[in-house]
């Protein structure tokens, strides 16, 4: 999307509202008087759909997981400097992804909150700025979500992607609240030995998410002390699995 036409769309949020519960994105044409907002994207990519036909919580988990997929399948020769580019994600929620996001948002009840709705899910917004903008923009989720558990060196690269299709938000939240979930080789250590317990049935508190919980504060709090990034993979998977074991 044209950078002035991005600053125009987001300056006029509250004025636009009622468009965003339109099934097609005519009216954006018609807001800049016929000029076509979007420009060519010079960089070649393969076609691809989200999935937006399942309505339930635990299904809208897998459903994000499958769209983390098939988004970073097609898209993952982005490079980071690409993918924080506000212009990039806003101009396809608004355009070619105009469907999925009608569908994954339900606008048609505008009540007090929707227009911070559309401000953090269609454009960049974060009260606190920095990468929690990049968690809740539809789109951009859903790239670094990719980047940051795609390991190529699995026999399925997507192993840890798929880890996440119980409680989708939850673990999103956590990747994207951390400083040191920036490094792939840290979050995967930590969705690693996560994946274990849950093959081994490990239990602790009265929720799944408590053992989620219990690992990452644990990380938290090493990596307090210690720098993450001189630790490998496994030896940060090894850790947490001593940490947790020791638990029971």
């Amino acid at each position: 999307m044209k950078e002035d036409c991005l600053t125009a769309l987001k300056t006029n949020i509250t004025g636009n509202i009622k468009h965003y519960s339109e099934p097609i994105n005519d009216w954006i044409y018609e807001f800049f008087d016929g000029e076509n907002p979007f420009l060519e994207y010079k960089f070649q990519i393969d076609d691809f759909q989200c999935d937006n036909d399942l309505s339930d919580e635990h299904d809208l988990s897998m459903q994000d997981v499958e769209n983390v997929i098939r988004l970073y399948s097609s898209m993952k020769e982005l490079t980071d400097t690409q993918a924080t580019d506000e212009r990039l994600w806003a101009g396809l929620a608004h355009g070619d992804f105009w469907k999925y996001m009608q569908n994954r948002w339900n606008f048609r009840k505008v009540t007090e909150n929707t227009s911070a709705l559309i401000q953090s899910r269609y454009f960049y917004y974060s009260s606190d700025g920095g990468r929690r903008a990049l968690f809740k923009n539809s789109l951009a989720r859903l790239w670094w979500i990719g980047k940051l558990t795609y390991d190529n060196k699995r026999k399925d690269p997507f192993e840890l992607t798929r880890y996440m299709g119980e409680d989708f938000a939850t673990k999103a939240l956590v990747i994207f609240s951390s400083n040191y979930t920036s490094n792939p080789c840290v979050t995967h250590g930590l969705f690693s030995a996560l994946l274990t317990l849950d093959n081994e049935g490990f239990c602790y508190g009265k929720k799944r998410r408590d053992i989620y919980y219990q690992a990452t504060r644990y990380l938290n709090i090493f990596g307090g002390t210690h720098i993450l990034d001189y630790y490998t993979e496994d030896e940060i998977k090894e850790k947490i699995l001593n940490y947790m074991h020791n638990l029971k």
